[in-house]
């Protein structure tokens, strides 16, 4: 007896002392759809999460390099998902799709952080702020016993929050200065 729907299969198999069993599965596009899902949303977190070690919420600044990073993890999260979980992909072709696919992502977003690629004025500065927030957020909270440490931390903190409120500044240069009133 089997069963069919879009997403599941339900099987009759016989076990060892011929019981029968009904063992169902997804259907291999299921898999593939789950799997395109998984990416997404994976991609999506490591964009995200980047910025745990931003000090604060006001320095998260979404940037080019972040979009780069979270490609650069996600890609080799599919080649490993493939190589490992093989048995629920058993298409040959959208496998070697998937695999070519994942490869230059991969290559593309190390080579798109290491020549900066779309990195212009604006990216730079917006990529820089989270940066910068992150030595803050090291200093302020990293037990330093070192008074050497704890002096460079201090000069550390207001260097780079001096060049975070420049650096915002540029970004809009109206910042800080009084806007036009407007007409009701």
């Amino acid at each position: 007896m089997q069963a069919h729907s879009k997403h599941q299969t339900t099987h009759d198999a016989r076990t060892k002392d011929g019981h029968v069993s009904h063992t169902g599965h997804q259907t291999s596009d299921g898999h593939y759809g789950r799997f395109a899902l998984m990416l997404v949303l994976s991609f999506a977190c490591m964009y995200a999460l980047m910025y745990a070690m931003v000090d604060r919420f006001a320095n998260v600044v979404p940037n080019i390099n972040q979009f780069y990073m979270a490609a650069l993890m996600t890609a080799p999260m599919a080649i490993l998902e493939l190589a490992l979980m093989g048995a629920m992909y058993q298409d040959k072709r959208k496998n070697a799709v998937i695999f070519a696919l994942a490869g230059l992502v991969l290559v593309g977003s190390w080579f798109g952080i290491r020549a900066q690629a779309g990195v212009d004025d604006r990216q730079f500065l917006k990529s820089m702020i989270p940066h910068h927030a992150g030595a803050i957020l090291m200093c302020e909270e990293a037990r330093i016993s070192s008074q050497d440490i704890q002096a460079l931390c201090r000069n550390i903190i207001e260097g780079q929050q001096a060049e975070i409120e420049q650096m915002k500044s540029l970004l809009d240069p109206t910042r800080g200065q009084p806007q036009p009133a407007t007409r009701d």
